[in-house]
């Protein structure tokens, strides 16, 4: 799934799926999660304090910082052998598949329907920001 230097590292996408799940959206709240022994812990890392890290600078941060997650959105798998800064990509598919496994596996039944409510246009709005609009469900500014 994801492939940096060939090899495969679930350990980047998990912690990348665990920060969003809690809240960290913004990539630069990983520079203070890769110290998190818990999350570590969560993602699956043997190493929890990141003292075996082989780099001197790494030790004691067992996650992965801000900028090694960038590079794993931004990666393009057919350039990411030869780009000297983007050696890591995501197979989108087989993590949109993977995603979908993981939901249907943790029901004994599959559900016969799913809804997904993707609205997120209910944050109000006050003044003239561009790209705002009246919502007429929350008779409000969005």
């Amino acid at each position: 799934m994801i492939k940096s230097d060939n090899f495969v590292d679930k350990h980047r996408v998990a912690q990348r799926v665990y920060g969003l799940a809690l809240g960290y959206e913004d990539l630069n709240d990983h520079d203070d999660l890769r110290k998190d022994s818990t999350l570590a812990l969560l993602v699956g890392k043997r190493d929890l304090t990141g003292e075996r890290r082989v780099r001197e600078q790494d030790r004691g941060n067992p996650l992965a910082a801000s900028s090694t997650l960038n590079r794993l959105e931004l990666g393009i798998p057919k350039s990411a052998i030869s780009d000297r800064y983007k050696r890591i990509a995501a197979d989108n598919e087989a993590m949109d598949r993977l995603l979908v496994d993981l939901f249907l596996e943790s029901y004994r039944k599959p559900p016969r329907k799913i809804w997904l409510d993707l609205d997120a246009t209910d944050d109000p709005l006050h003044g003239q920001q561009e790209g705002r609009f009246f919502h007429g469900y929350y008779r409000c500014y969005c």
